[in-house]
């Protein structure tokens, strides 16, 4: 694989001194390689974490999160390890740590999968289930058997290629960013836009839910905006939705993903938390060239990314949301 280099994301034009000094300790990152290895014998965890064949030593330049200690992969302690399933024949390993969620997917997996050559494998590892993967695969080709990962799966492999992390949990990157764009260029060309001002309602998610739903939308609904529930629609249909939209208000979730379909210019308005101020899609935004305007939640509290609140629900700041919208 190539040498990693450095990428650094562009601050919000429009955004509170707060948030700007949040995000710019979090603007530089590592940009990921590109290439593959191709490794005679190995092992592949759960979803994506690979091993030398003896289970001794980790690859660590091609596996995702790893969750243990000093990098050692969390499987390997978990206590209920299985004993490896050897896979016959040229295996290529695509699936990503929570590659199973469309955000992950989308902007860490599917550009993985799209580094593995038509015809080099007889196996691919890659995470299948979710329509939109099927909808990918199919439009993708190939003859593959395709090798659904689980928590504690656990392979043998030989040969084993290792397709870059070209994009990695949170950073996205421009090589990832221009997979996906080549790979979709058909598609939602055909289907029904929602309209240029779109709010993805998460009415009908499990966590993240707007508590003061419908005192935001009494407010965009006079403002032109169409209510939108991306779970409701194909990958095609939200595909087109996003080529169409010239404003996208949402809170943090993963259907923000689908800015990447979003053209140059568009003003996207996130509604976070202030104690998880995830900073994933600024970076993307800053990739696509979005006019990104985060809106966080009111209180005292210091900015932050504590995972243990990336369930709780957002009070939307009405006044933060027009004036977003307004300037």
């Amino acid at each position: 694989m190539e040498e990693a280099t450095r990428i650094a994301y562009a601050l919000p034009a429009v955004a509170t001194d707060e948030v700007r000094a949040y995000l710019r300790t979090r603007s530089e990152g590592e940009l990921a390689a590109v290439g593959a290895a191709r490794l005679p014998v190995a092992r592949v965890l759960g979803a994506g974490t690979v091993l030398a064949g003896d289970g001794s030593s980790l690859a660590s330049d091609g596996s995702g999160d790893f969750g243990g200690a000093e990098g050692r992969p969390w499987l390997l302690d978990a206590g209920d390890l299985r004993c490896p399933v050897t896979l016959d024949g040229p295996v290529a390993v695509a699936a990503v740590n929570l590659g199973a969620g469309y955000c992950h997917w989308l902007l860490e997996e599917l550009p993985r999968l799209l580094g593995v050559p038509l015809g080099e494998a007889e196996h691919v590892i890659v995470h299948a289930g979710p329509g939109y993967a099927r909808a990918a695969l199919a439009r993708r080709g190939g003859k593959e058997r395709l090798v659904e990962p689980r928590r504690n799966s656990h392979f043998a492999c030989a040969p084993l290629l290792v397709p870059a992390l070209v994009g990695r949990a949170g950073w996205p990157t421009p090589t990832a960013l221009a997979r996906v764009e080549a790979f979709t260029e058909g598609l939602g060309r055909t289907e029904p836009g929602r309209g240029e001002r779109l709010y993805f309602s998460r009415s009908r998610a499990g966590r993240r839910r707007v508590n003061n739903e419908e005192e935001l939308w009494a407010e965009l609904a006079t403002r032109g905006f169409n209510r939108v529930w991306l779970e409701e629609l194909s990958w095609p249909e939200q595909i087109a939705a996003c080529r169409r939209a010239r404003v996208v208000v949402a809170a943090h979730g993963a259907g923000l993903a689908n800015l990447v379909f979003c053209p140059p210019g568009t003003r996207v308005v996130e509604l976070v938390n202030r104690t998880y101020f995830n900073p994933t899609f600024w970076r993307l935004a800053s990739l696509r060239g979005l006019d990104y305007r985060p809106v966080v939640t009111a209180g005292e509290e210091p900015l932050g990314a504590d995972r243990k609140a990336n369930r709780r629900d957002i009070e939307a700041d009405l006044a933060g949301v027009r004036r977003a919208l307004s300037e």
